[in-house]
């Protein structure tokens, strides 16, 4: 797995822990309800799954992608943790189910839902989560831009579908061209880093820079992808997963597999970090600081 080292700690000064407070809370109190059974009140497996996940860590990279692009377009506090609630809780229910599905047992060094509880918990784990996200939305202040929010979410829920379907499918059909390769990628990791972005741009009334954002965010994940793959390519090739080493020997060529995906990474790297650059108000700056991280990961590996 990419370890990118200095990630967690040199995002723009406007999240503050206050902030991340505000949204564990949000979070929590979103996955975490109670409800009266037989008399008590009780909490579900499914909540208990999803609170035992959502406290093993992680980076938290699309909430801050979502709080920083948020506050940069003048939004207030409360609505840019509305939208980093959505966010994080559509990627973590994609790492329940993954986990699942992939046979992962373990998430961030503790065992995976799916291990620690059962596959069915699981299950109703990451659909918890998925309707939770929906539910983070009835939060923001301007009501008027809530059908274009809910649409924009289904759309690129449904994208990361389809990409998740389409990487499932080469394990019995692998690939053998980097557009294919791209277009599994883009679907299964780009939708939901755009979404962030393209959520505060959207709910603060700068749609137009929309396209920009996912051009930029749909880049960035097509290189951390590579430089993810590059360094797990030998596990990958074990268990039959997509990895674009794979993909760039069996489609030939007289250039070393390791440099043309290297080239194929950075070149990506470079349309995000142009489309970082346009974003207004500085809201691209947490993507345009992940690219030029990744960057050093890819002329360490030029190094080597």
């Amino acid at each position: 797995m990419l370890a990118m080292t200095r990630v967690e700690s040199t995002y723009g000064l406007k999240i503050t822990q206050n902030l991340l407070t505000q949204l564990d809370a949000k979070i929590l109190s979103l996955v975490g309800f109670r409800t009266e059974a037989a008399g008590t009140d009780s909490q579900s497996e499914a909540s208990l799954a999803a609170m035992y996940h959502l406290g093993s860590g992680g980076r938290l990279i699309r909430a801050r992608l979502a709080l920083h692009a948020s506050l940069s377009l003048g939004m207030c506090e409360s609505d840019a943790v509305c939208l980093a609630a959505v966010v994080e809780l559509l990627h973590n229910a994609s790492l329940v189910q993954d986990d699942f599905q992939d046979g992962d047992k373990l998430r961030r060094g503790l065992p995976a839902v799916w291990a620690k509880f059962n596959a069915n918990v699981a299950i109703c784990t990451g659909d918890l989560m998925l309707s939770a996200a929906y539910a983070a939305l009835s939060g923001v202040s301007h009501p008027q831009t809530i059908h274009k929010l809910l649409t924009l979410v289904h759309e690129r829920t449904a994208m990361a579908i389809r990409g998740q379907c389409a990487d499932l499918g080469t394990r019995s059909q692998p690939i053998n061209n980097t557009e294919s390769y791209k277009a599994i990628t883009v679907g299964k990791s780009g939708a939901l880093l755009s979404l962030p972005l393209e959520l505060a741009l959207t709910a603060s009334g700068n749609s137009d820079w929309a396209h920009d954002a996912r051009l930029g965010a749909e880049a960035f994940s097509v290189a951390y992808q590579v430089a993810d793959d590059l360094s797990d390519f030998q596990s990958d090739a074990s268990r039959n997963s997509l990895n674009i080493v794979a993909v760039m020997e069996a489609s030939g060529g007289p250039v070393d597999v390791l440099i043309r995906a290297r080239e194929f990474g950075t070149g990506h790297l470079d349309r995000a970090i142009t489309a970082a650059q346009k974003l207004p108000c500085g809201s691209g700056a947490v993507l345009l600081q992940l690219s030029h991280e990744l960057r050093d990961f890819f002329n360490h590996r030029n190094s080597g």
